[in-house]
């Protein structure tokens, strides 16, 4: 994702793909070789410490590092002899994404003066593009003040909020402040924040007919930079109209011009009332800006274990993804200062999650080989590219299965979906099993096979099924879902995910579970029902949340009262507070906290710097500690 990873051409690199034949690929470590039929913890290390190698470079999606990782998948497939599932008779399935962006050579931003004259700003230290900008040249147009942008609709008895009542902007550059009003109710905010997010303020600026959108952070805001990232912002957005960022002082400039003060303005919206927009006829701004998406292509790996001689007419899905971060500057990474630059190994996310299904398809494999399974269905075994930047892989996959229009579901051809995310951090003998509201069937099934095969984990349930991870772009389209899960560390999205921290004894018993749960689904006479379920309001992405706290979610606990904690960020807020390890949220800023959708909701009421009491439940004792939330940006 970030620019400065080689742009590959689309063209050629497609053909790559598509010209490796299924019994071509070359020999290397993904071959079989030494590992045993029965899934194993010494087998489960070989994998993790391949694919988390310094050489596969942290596997970010389009990238060498990528396509080495796919190859080890590949190979070993192919040593199993699965029959390849990918395109045109290969082990790929490959997808086109929007890696990124980075600014063309002709990025101008200008203040007209009335008689022709022009003041350039400069980019990078006064404005900057957002990702989501079109590239375009805009001549001179006058500029409107229009608060904080936010258009949202009345709800939970909560009146309409238009940023835009009574303003003509038709034609003009509208300037809009960053977040929402900062003083208002916390059910105004949480009612707002959805709506704050940028791509859906330029959305409603260009519904209004604006030309362009300038975005300002605003004096009140307290962020760590006032431009907003070019990687920071919405890919995803509508591009079909200019859009930028600015400094504080540069739109202080602007509104002095009309005897107004960013702050004043800012502090009068900030309580929530109808403050009127206004039009800065004396500012007469032109653009030229040049953005430039790099595209690359991803690959998922795919093979199908068949039932019988030719494909079946249902199989399952097993399906762990095999990308992560790459190195240490990406969006998503986690790392200290000092780790910029690293490589992130991803040996728990997700080389844990891979190595557990490559096992489950070598035992499978034997076990149809032996003629000790006679399954009904077949199962296709997937490698997921591109989860962490979006489940675009399985998405892909989703999208495109049967080779013809898109389907809203995917069942009866796809009776299940198995899915590890995360699986190499097994502690207290914990496992976390999300998905079990989507089929009535998984509750009883997981615990018989838990009981069965002597396991003896400790299962956590969760009806949750939609996840961030690849199982959801399953489960929105009708296939019940598992999916396991030994918990988030410290570790996570940085250089210090490295395999020696892996419980592999651990990792072999949950892919042992999973194999026989698999094993059962595969060989019952009907599939697993299917239980729609509803998506929680809180769990819709974080929007325009604002802060942080550096807690680190327990969520192989979800009997406790409260949200329990499996650590704190160092240096975070949390950590600065003293809270610890086995540390249970109870009350946050006054609210009682009995789940992790009432922590979400609160934590979009907070505000950056102002102090909060945050109450945990250690031991037999509550305790009652001040928090101060940080800024996300």
């Amino acid at each position: 994702m970030k620019t400065g990873i080689r742009r590959f051409g689309s063209g050629w690199l497609a053909l790559a793909l598509l010209a490796i034949p299924a019994t071509g690929l070359t020999a290397g470590p993904g071959k079989k070789d030494g590992t045993a039929a029965e899934i194993r913890s010494e087998d489960i290390r070989r994998h993790i410490g391949n694919l988390a190698s310094e050489k596969m470079q942290g596997r970010l999606t389009g990238t060498s590092g990528e396509r080495k990782a796919t190859d080890y998948v590949a190979r070993y497939f192919q040593s199993l002899k699965l029959r390849p599932a990918g395109d045109r008779g290969t082990f790929f399935q490959s997808f086109e994404f929007t890696s990124g962006v980075k600014l063309g050579k002709a990025n101008h931003f200008r203040r007209v003066a009335a008689d022709g004259s022009a003041q350039a700003l400069a980019l990078n230290k006064d404005w900057r593009p957002l990702a989501f900008s079109e590239s375009i040249k805009l001549p001179k147009a006058t500029l409107v003040f229009a608060g904080y942008g936010i258009v949202a609709p009345a709800g939970n008895k909560l009146e309409a909020y238009d940023s835009y009542a009574g303003l003509d902007v038709k034609g003009k550059w509208v300037l809009v402040l960053r977040y929402l009003p900062e003083g208002v109710s916390n059910e105004r905010r949480q009612h707002l924040t959805p709506f704050s997010q940028l791509g859906l303020k330029a959305a409603a600026a260009r519904n209004n007919g604006a030309v362009g959108i300038i975005i300002v952070s605003g004096p009140n805001s307290q962020v760590k930079e006032e431009l907003v990232r070019l990687q920071g912002s919405d890919l995803r957005a509508s591009g079909r109209m200019a859009a930028v960022s600015v400094t504080n002082a540069v739109a202080e400039g602007w509104l002095t011009a009309a005897g107004k003060s960013l702050k004043a303005l800012q502090d009068e919206l900030d309580k929530g009332g109808a403050v009127a927009g206004f039009s800065l006829d004396a500012v007469a701004l032109s653009a030229d800006i040049e953005i430039i998406k790099e595209k690359r292509l991803g690959r998922n790996v795919l093979g199908r274990l068949t039932a019988g001689a030719q494909p079946a007419a249902e199989a399952v899905v097993v399906g762990a993804h095999v990308d992560h971060l790459g190195k240490a500057e990406v969006g998503n990474s986690l790392a200290r200062p000092d780790e910029k630059g690293k490589v992130i190994p991803g040996a728990d996310d997700n080389a844990s999650g891979v190595a557990g299904m490559l096992e489950l398809a070598e035992y499978l494999s034997a076990e149809k080989a032996a003629g000790r399974l006679t399954p009904k269905r077949d199962v296709i075994f997937a490698a997921w590219s591109g989860e962490e930047l979006g489940l675009l892989g399985s998405a892909a996959f989703a999208r495109t299965f049967g080779g013809g229009k898109e389907r809203d579901r995917l069942s009866p051809d796809i009776a299940a979906c198995f899915n590890m995310d995360m699986i190499g951090r097994l502690q207290d003998n914990k496992l976390v099993l999300q998905g079990i509201g989507s089929s009535t069937l998984w509750k009883t099934e997981v615990e018989n096979q838990n009981r069965k095969k002597g396991l003896g984990l400790e299962l956590a349930l969760q009806n949750d099924s939609y996840l961030p991870t690849d199982a959801t772009s399953f489960y929105i389209k009708g296939v019940p879902i598992l999916s396991a899960f030994t918990g988030v560390h410290t570790d996570y999205h940085t250089p210090r995910d490295t395999p020696d921290k892996i419980n592999y004894d651990g990792a072999a018993k949950v892919a042992q579970l999973m194999g026989g749960i698999l094993e059962s689904v595969l060989v019952r006479p009907e599939a697993p029902d299917y239980q729609e379920m509803k998506k929680p309001e809180a769990m819709g992405g974080r929007g325009g949340m604002r802060v942080t706290l550096g807690t680190i979610p327990d969520m192989s606990r979800p009997d406790a009262k409260g949200l329990p904690l499996s650590g704190a960020r160092p240096g975070g807020p949390a950590d600065k507070a003293g809270i610890q390890k086995g540390d249970i949220v109870v009350g946050l800023a006054g609210k009682k906290i009995e789940s992790i959708y009432d922590y979400t909701y609160i934590m979009s009421t907070l505000k950056v710097g102002q102090p909060v009491e945050i109450e945990v439940q250690r031991g037999d004792k509550v305790l009652k500690l001040t928090i101060t939330p940080v800024s996300r940006d």
